[in-house]
C-alpha cells in the first residue's frame, strides 16, 4: 500500500530526527505506546488526520511537512479495508484496568520476553564467551478496533461465545490432582537467520557521538554525527560558581562550536557546586564540585532553566547526570536523584519542547552492585519521562573486545530494564572513570577498537541501543586516542569518518553473525542497501582471530579501511579478521 508506507516513513522520519522514543512520544500525545508504534511502523492507519497531526507536532514538524503527511494520509485512508467486526457488550470495565499491550519499537526483529517471575531473581552477568542467545518469534500485532453492530446480533453472539467457553473449559481444564509431566529436554533448535532483521532504515547520523574533552570549541577533523559535552568544563560548578552568578564562556564556545561544524549537542549535567552542597564529599576533579545533590532542590530548578532558556533551539539533548554508580560522580540516594529528573523534565518540557531528555548515566553494571542501583532507579518510575535512557557500556576491560557491549547492552535492557517494567532506548555515553588508568593500545588495536566501537552498537540494535557517544576527543589520557587538540587525526580517527563513509546514502537491515548468515564461524556481518535494494554492502569482521571462506555470487568490490579498494569476483578466497572489511554487491 504506497499511500500506507508513505504514511508510515514520513512518521518514522519525524520520529528519528526528534531523538524521542515511542515511549515519550507516547506520553506526550496521549496515545498508547503501542498505537504510536503501530503507526510509524505502517501496521495501521490512523482514524483521523489529528492523531498524525499530534505526532508529527511533538516530534517539531514543520508547515510543509504537515502539509505531505495530510496528503499521505488521506491515501492511507482511502486504502484501508473495510473488515466488518462486531463487537460483544459484556460489563464495563474502567479503561485503567485494562492497560494496552506494548509493541517493542523493534517488532520486526525483537524476540517476545515473557513477563518475569513474582520472585525476586538474582541478577545475570553476561559470559562474553559464551553465544549470543537467538530467540527470533514473530511479531505481535494489534487489531484495529472493533466496529459496533446491532444489540440482537451482538447478544446472539454473547451468548454464542459464553457457550462455548463453557465447554471448552470443561473439556479442557486440567484438574489439580493431574498435573501435566514436564517433557524432557532435547536438543536446541536449529535456527538460520541474522541475530535480528528489520525494513531498510536509515541510520541517524547522532549515532556516530562523539564526547569532548577540550573547551577550546574545537571540533573533529573526520566525521562525526554529534558532540556530547563533558570533561570539557562545562559542569554546574564551573557555569555556576557562586548562586545566580554565571559563567557562560566555555559553555558558550562549545555550542558555537558545534554550530560552526553543524552537529547536535547533548549536555550533561553533573558536578554540584560546592556552596550547593557545602557537606558533600569533593569529585575528582579540581574544580571544587560536590558529588551530592543540591541541599535545597530549588538550585537544581533555576539552573536547569538558565541553561535551557539560554540555548533553547540550540543545545538538541540533555542528559541529566553523569555516570551515577560511581561514587566520584553521584553520592545522593535514587529517590532525589529521580525527583532531579522530573523536576528537569517538565522544565526542558516546558521551555525547549523539541530538546530531547536523556535519563542519568550509570555506570558500574558489570558488578551486582551497579545492576541493583539500576534497578533501584528503575523503581522509582523516572524513566517515564525520559526519551532515552544513557548509560556507561563498555567492555568489561579497556583493552577488550567492543563486542563485549552487545553482551552488556541485553543485561541492561533485558534482564534490568524490562524486568522492572520499562521500555525505553539506549545511549552509551562512554565508559566508567577508570578508563584513565588503563593502558595504551597499540595502533593496530586502537584503529580496530575505534571501528567496531560503532559496529558493536549495532549489534546491539535490538537491545534498543540507538546512539554511541565514543570517549572522548581532544584529550590525550585515554587508551585510545583519535585526535589531540590542534593535532592531525589518528588513523584511529580517520577509520572512525571512512565506516561512515561507507554507509552513507545506505540503509541498515540487519546485522548476524556466523553460520546462521551463511558465514564461517565467528564472523559478524551488518547489512546495508542503498537504492531501490538490488545494490547492497555488508561490513564483516571477526571478535577475535581470522576466518576464511569464498566471497558469494554477486560481489562486486573490496573496500578497506585504509581508503584502498579492489575489484572482486564470485569464488574468490577472503580472509575476515579483526579488522572490518565492507563488501560490495551488485553494480560496480
Amino acid at each position: 500500500m504506497p499511500g500506507t508506507h508513505q504514511l508510515a516513513d514520513l512518521l518514522q522520519a519525524l520520529k528519528e530526527r526528534s531523538g524521542r522514543s515511542y515511549s515519550a512520544l507516547a506520553q506526550r500525545t496521549g496515545l498508547s505506546r503501542s498505537s504510536v508504534h503501530r503507526y510509524c511502523q505502517g501496521l495501521t492507519v490512523p482514524a483521523s488526520f489529528g492523531v498524525v497531526e499530534r505526532i508529527a507536532r511533538v516530534c517539531g514538524a514543520e508547515r510543509d511537512e504537515l502539509d505531505r503527511l495530510y496528503a499521505a494520509w488521506v491515501r492511507a485512508a482511502a486504502e484501508e479495508p473495510e473488515v466488518p467486526e462486531v463487537e460483544v457488550p459484556g460489563p464495563e470495565v474502567p479503561e485503567a484496568a485494562v492497560p494496552e499491550p506494548e509493541v517493542p519499537e523493534a517488532a520486526v526483529s525483537e524476540p517476545e520476553v515473557p513477563e518475569p517471575e513474582p520472585r525476586v531473581r538474582e541478577p545475570q552477568l553476561p559470559d562474553p564467551q559464551a553465544p549470543d542467545p537467538e530467540e527470533p518469534q514473530p511479531p505481535s500485532l494489534d487489531a484495529k478496533p472493533p466496529r459496533r453492530t446491532s444489540p440482537l446480533l451482538a447478544a446472539a453472539l454473547a451468548l454464542t461465545l459464553i457457550t462455548l467457553a463453557a465447554l471448552a473449559y470443561a473439556t479442557f481444564a486440567p484438574t489439580p490432582k493431574s498435573p501435566p509431566k514436564p517433557q524432557a529436554q532435547g536438543p536446541a533448535q536449529q535456527l538460520s537467520g541474522p541475530d535480528w532483521h528489520m525494513a531498510p532504515q536509515k541510520l541517524d547520523p547522532a549515532y556516530f557521538g562523539m564526547t569532548m574533552n577540550t573547551d577550546t570549541g574545537q571540533t573533529p577533523d573526520f566525521r562525526v554525527g554529534g558532540l556530547r559535552l563533558w570533561d570539557g568544563e562545562t559542569r554546574w560548578g564551573q557555569v555556576e560558581p557562586e548562586r545566580g552568578e554565571f559563567e557562560w564562556s566555555v559553555l558558550e564556545r562549545l555550542v558555537e562550536g558545534a554550530e560552526r561544524a553543524d552537529l547536535p549537542v547533548l549536555f550533561t549535567f553533573g558536578g554540584t557546586p560546592g556552596w550547593a552542597a557545602p557537606d558533600s564529599p569533593r569529585t575528582l576533579y579540581t574544580d571544587g564540585t560536590r558529588t551530592a545533590p543540591p541541599d535545597d532542590l530549588a538550585d537544581w530548578d533555576r539552573f536547569v532553566t538558565a541553561v535551557v532558556t539560554r540555548y533553547q533551539g540550540r543545545i538538541a539533548a540533555y542528559e541529566l547526570w553523569d555516570n551515577v554508580g560511581a561514587s566520584s560522580h553521584y553520592s545522593g540516594d535514587m529517590r532525589t536523584l529521580a525527583e532531579m529528573v522530573r523536576r528537569a523534565a517538565r522544565i526542558i518540557e516546558r521551555i525547549d519542547p523539541r530538546a530531547a531528555v536523556a535519563c542519568p548515566s550509570f555506570g558500574g553494571l558489570w558488578e551486582r552492585e551497579g545492576q541493583e542501583l539500576l534497578r533501584e532507579f528503575a523503581r522509582t518510575g523516572a524513566y517515564d519521562v525520559c526519551d532515552a535512557a544513557a548509560m556507561k557500556l563498555h567492555p568489561r576491560r579497556a583493552d577488550g573486545p567492543p563486542e563485549e557491549i552487545v553482551d552488556l547492552a541485553r543485561t541492561v535492557q533485558d534482564d534490568i530494564l524490562y524486568g522492572e517494567g520499562v521500555g525505553i532506548t539506549l545511549w552509551n555515553t562512554g565508559p566508567g572513570r577508570d578508563i584513565v588508568t588503563r593502558p595504551a593500545l597499540d595502533a593496530r588495536r586502537a584503529q580496530d577498537y575505534a571501528v567496531r566501537f560503532y559496529l558493536a552498537g549495532l549489534l546491539a540494535r535490538r537491545a534498543e541501543l540507538s546512539r554511541m557517544y565514543f570517549y572522548s576527543w581532544g584529550g590525550t589520557r585515554v587508551p585510545l586516542v583519535v585526535q589531540a587538540v590542534g593535532g592531525a587525526p589518528t588513523e584511529a580517527g580517520r577509520r572512525i569518518g571512512r565506516l561512515q563513509e561507507w554507509i552513507s546514502g545506505t540503509r541498515i537491515t540487519s546485522c548476524g553473525r556466523g553460520e546462521r548468515v551463511g558465514l564461517p564461524k565467528g564472523v559478524h556481518e551488518c547489512r546495508f542497501v542503498r537504492g531501490n535494494g538490488k545494490e547492497w554492502r555488508a561490513v564483516r569482521w571477526t571478535r577475535s582471530g581470522t576466518a576464511t571462506t569464498e566471497l558469494e555470487p554477486g560481489v562486486s568490490r573490496l573496500h578497506h579501511l585504509d581508503g584502498t579498494s579492489e575489484p572482486a569476483r564470485p569464488g574468490e578466497r577472503i580472509v575476515y579478521g579483526e579488522t572490518p572489511v565492507l563488501v560490495e554487491y551488485g553494480a560496480p
